[in-house]
């Protein structure tokens, strides 16, 4: 009999292999989206998503490399990183036919592959992060934690402003580690994570780009990108005003998009909810203890909807929500804070 665990490796490969082999494809022809996404920087001044960008500009002349060549690695490393992560929580998987069909969604790391287009983009970065915090969180000093999650939420949200919506998740896997770690959470850290997510969220409002800022951009990167990059891709989306976002949302056929997405969000989270509701938190809070699974990890999702109202990729955003739901469910495995109802007839362990 197949060893579906192994076969699970593979198919990471596999997956992996084609996501480096797609995005070089991207690389060669410098592609709107999915390439130059990564340079947009701060030659032009300080404005949203620019942080990575203007990093990997300063870096250029220190490693005498060129900007395309360091996008292309930085992505490789993160698609390594990320295929390393989700090959290590394949062990915590049980055989059992729920646990299946949670990793085969087509929500999950199958996305990519049957919609090439998202290959490369800068969530990739969240998903990588969320996998290295899960297996080597125990690293990490009691008196750095804190600090280094809010760093992260700083540099996740100004190298991909819809990544602040996603920031919950990183605080519920920081809150989970605290109490793992049987420390309590003060009304200190509380205040700070507030007053930083404040703080993100006015840095990202209060610098949207002027039409002469991103043309200082693309002049500064125009070597390696296209000649009218301030009219392409995420460029072009820099400098236009919010109202022409949803000028864009009125366009589009609303009704459409809610039956084709509700009925996707259906079949990616089905087997997870499920297994969700049919579950216990097991841990040293009583808070956490009395409620059920499914409630906290809907709550998640529910700080995500503003993505949704302004943005309109909508199946993506999905995605993220799924990568960030599976690495939460391999870190309450991992540390034995979930119980499951056994008794449940998807819960029963019949692949081997």
């Amino acid at each position: 009999m197949i060893n579906y665990k192994n076969f699970f490796s593979g198919l990471l490969v596999v997956a992996f292999i084609f996501q480096i082999s797609k995005f070089y494809t991207f690389y060669l022809e410098y592609s709107d989206w999915q390439y130059a996404d990564w340079l947009i920087n701060y030659q032009g001044g300080f404005i949203r998503r620019g942080l990575i960008g203007e990093l990997l500009f300063k870096a250029q002349n220190f490693l005498s490399l060129d900007l395309d060549i360091l996008v292309l690695s930085l992505v490789i490393l993160i698609y390594l990183v990320l295929t390393i992560v989700l090959i290590k929580s394949i062990k915590f998987l049980e055989n059992s036919k729920i646990d299946i069909l949670i990793f085969l969604s087509p929500g999950f790391f199958l996305y990519p592959i049957m919609n090439s287009e998202i290959i490369g983009r800068k969530e990739i970065l969240l998903f990588a992060i969320l996998g290295l915090f899960v297996f080597f969180e125990k690293y990490l000093k009691d008196r750095y934690l804190l600090g280094i999650t809010i760093f992260i939420i700083f540099v996740l949200s100004l190298t991909h402003t819809g990544l602040l919506f996603y920031s919950p998740y990183l605080l519920f896997l920081f809150f989970l580690i605290k109490i793992c770690r049987n420390k309590k959470i003060s009304f200190f850290e509380i205040l700070i994570i507030t007053i930083s997510l404040l703080a993100i969220f006015s840095l990202i409002y209060f610098n949207q780009a002027s039409k002469a800022q991103v043309l200082e951009i693309c002049s500064s990167i125009k070597n390696f990108v296209k000649n009218d990059c301030i009219n392409r891709g995420q460029f072009l989306w820099l400098y236009t005003p919010l109202t022409e976002y949803v000028d864009v949302k009125s366009r589009l056929n609303l009704t459409t998009n809610f039956v084709i997405y509700l009925s996707s969000l259906f079949f990616v989270f089905i087997f997870f909810s499920i297994k969700l509701y049919f579950a216990k938190f097991k841990s040293n809070n009583n808070l956490i203890d009395s409620i059920n699974p499914f409630v906290i990890f809907f709550l998640l999702f529910l700080c995500t909807i503003p993505i949704y109202i302004v943005g309109i990729d909508w199946g993506r955003y999905i995605s993220m929500s799924y990568f960030s739901t599976y690495f939460i469910y391999i870190y309450l495995i991992k540390q034995k804070m979930i119980k499951f109802d056994t008794k449940k007839f998807f819960f029963k362990k019949t692949v081997s």
